[in-house]
């Protein structure tokens, strides 16, 4: 016989599925991954030890990340277009991130502004799609219109006639960004041969984002806000997580564990950090979060994370808020449907923390 021995079915029960499992890369990455306790996994008893671990946190995923400028420069924001909707006045606004790094976005403010009056701020960020002209309301054709109305992807639009002024940036390799054609696996790819993420590059627009809400004469630069669908709710809990200037956060359809949404899951590569869970779970980056007002809204049908995975993972975060006094701060909404956009309980969550009294729509 030769060095090959063949079975011919006469194996033990079991053999043919261990050796598919020891095929699979799969098999492989969740064993690797059930065997990886993350360093800096929430673990605090007291105040103390809270603030701690989030000293020692925070500073970790920047590394990351890839690391964030030294400087800030000069925003040199202009305005290229004013345009008056029915319920809205809508701003192209382009700024500097970083030298030579140009970012596009929508600035909008509610029609009736009165003068002199300052406005919660909210960072809107988008998910897969058309970039900031989805979360503003701007279709491009009838198709595009149906997927805004089935997402309710305009969040960004409904809450600036709700009160707020909203800075809407286009994410690198998105909308205007994306035209060069580069997409999100070969942006994140290329960047990971010069030590960077995609994620630590939106991130840090992100902030530079809030740098120029607080520029703007119409925003109270204490009350800013973020908000964001699919990866917006992701890119919204690291920015949040890494710059306390955001006083409160709703993330919506992007909650659960690592281990379920990225290695279980087939998702696009701009959302992997290399080496994210031999530091911390995604849990435990949300609770870097508190004691800011947080709200996670999530369909039940939404395929993104099961349901034990968000009970779990919620239960984690608590945790953290709990141990600060600051449940009344923490939400979760988990309503009938699937990965999109509610606000049924979000817009009045935002209206309560951020001050918001006055609805125009």
């Amino acid at each position: 016989m030769s060095e090959t021995t063949r079975r011919d079915g006469g194996g033990q029960p079991g053999d043919a599925e261990a050796e598919a499992a020891a095929f699979s890369t799969l098999a492989y990455l969740q064993r690797v991954q059930a065997e990886t306790t993350p360093v800096l996994a929430y673990w605090a008893t007291n105040e103390r030890e809270w603030a701690t671990w989030r000293a020692a946190l925070t500073p970790r995923l920047a590394d990351l990340l890839g690391g964030f400028p030294a400087v800030r420069p000069p925003l040199d924001a202009v305005v290229t277009e004013r345009v008056e909707e029915a319920g809205h006045v809508r701003e192209r606004v382009v700024f500097t991130s970083e030298p030579g790094v140009r970012v596009p976005a929508y600035f909008l403010r509610p029609k009736n502004l009165r003068p002199g009056q300052r406005l919660a701020g909210l960072l809107c960020l988008h998910g897969h799609g058309r970039g900031k002209d989805d979360v503003v309301g701007l279709p491009a054709s009838a198709k595009d219109r149906l997927r805004l109305r089935a997402l309710r992807y305009d969040y960004g639009r409904r809450l600036a006639e709700r009160g707020y002024a909203v800075l809407a940036p286009d994410a690198r390799a998105f909308g205007e960004r994306g035209e060069d054609g580069m997409g999100c696996g070969w942006a994140m790819a290329a960047s990971l041969l010069l030590g960077k993420t995609l994620v630590g590059l939106r991130v840090w627009d992100a902030m530079r984002a809030i740098d120029y809400l607080q520029e703007r004469s119409e925003v109270d630069s204490d009350r800013i806000g973020c908000v964001g669908l699919s990866w917006g709710g992701s890119h919204a809990i690291w920015t949040a997580a890494l710059d306390e200037r955001i006083a409160a956060t709703v993330v919506s359809g992007a909650f659960g564990q690592f281990g379920e949404t990225l290695i279980a899951a087939d998702e696009c590569p701009c959302q992997y950090v290399p080496g994210v869970l031999a530091v911390a779970d995604l849990p435990d980056i949300v609770a870097a979060i508190a004691p800011r007002p947080l709200l996670i809204e999530q369909g039940i049908d939404d395929p993104i994370a099961s349901a034990p995975t968000v009970r779990d993972a919620y239960a984690r975060v608590r945790g953290a808020y709990s141990l600060l006094g600051a449940d009344d701060r923490l939400a979760l909404h988990r309503f009938a449907g699937g990965h999109r956009f509610h606000g049924r309980r979000a817009f009045p969550f935002l209206d309560r923390w951020l001050g918001n009294s006055v609805v125009y729509e």
